[in-house]
């Protein structure tokens, strides 16, 4: 995969797994010279911050909040804003989340989709491409 798209709402403050993994994760992959993109509900200040403290934001090269789809009529497909700012093929893209509204924008988009399963959403996971258990799988994904 040449973009990952990571959901922070729920994906990557959940992974079920430590903050520190997750950042050894984002870590392999940037080094792997895959494009980290994140999407969140979050406001953008709020989010820069918070990625900030964990010390992810060095990792992401693109960042799509709730601000930058409000500002671009997009709210309902985060995804695609990422498509229009990278230079990615659908085909080389894999989105990764927590829920089925994830999987449905990946599918609608025509990217890969990957489910991250922890616990209460595993029945919304089932038509994901990819279902793992622990963000760690995704270096065999990508």
């Amino acid at each position: 995969m040449k973009t990952v798209i990571l959901d922070f709402d729920g994906t990557l403050d959940k992974a079920c797994t430590a903050i520190k993994t997750v950042k050894e994760t984002l870590k392999e992959m940037y080094a792997m010279g895959v494009t980290l993109a994140l999407t969140s509900k979050q406001e953008q200040e709020s989010l820069e911050h918070l990625l900030d403290e964990l010390n992810l934001s060095n990792y992401f090269s693109v960042i799509v909040s709730a601000d930058n789809a409000k500002a671009n009529n997009k709210e309902s497909n985060m995804v695609q804003m990422v498509l229009d700012h990278t230079d990615s093929e659908p085909s080389q893209v894999l989105i990764v989340g927590e829920n089925s509204e994830h999987i449905e924008l990946g599918k609608k988009a025509g990217i890969k989709t990957c489910a991250v399963k922890c616990g209460e959403n595993d029945r919304d996971t089932a038509e994901a491409d990819y279902v793992i258990d622990d963000i760690r799988a995704l270096l065999d994904i990508v």
